[in-house]
């Protein structure tokens, strides 16, 4: 698992943490209130960028090389599941502001 986990290169974790933070925000659409929608955007793929940033230092891996990067690694990471979660936020409101007008 460790090695899984470590094998993660900039762009194939950018896609990987895209992809779940825009699944998982969309799930989350039910379960939050409407206000909090915009936070998810942001705090999901933060959650996603950091666990997976720093998962093979804790399970063991030598974690000297790994605090010279977070920033870096996290960041992008962080920012390929933030658009991608916001757009999917901004399309959540505006498809459910059309549907409250309708009704």
């Amino acid at each position: 698992m460790k090695t899984f986990l470590a094998s993660f290169s900039l762009g194939s974790g950018a896609l990987l943490i895209g992809v779940l933070s825009m699944g998982i925000v969309w799930l989350l659409r039910s379960l939050l209130p409407k206000a909090l929608h915009s936070l998810s955007a942001v705090i999901v793929p933060f959650i996603l960028a950091y666990c997976l940033y720093w998962s093979p230092v804790w399970l063991a891996s030598d974690p000297s090389e790994y605090g010279a990067w977070a920033v870096l690694g996290v960041g992008i990471w962080f920012l390929a599941g933030f658009f991608p979660s916001a757009v999917m936020v901004l399309i959540i409101q505006k498809r459910r502001a059309r549907m409250t007008r309708e009704n």
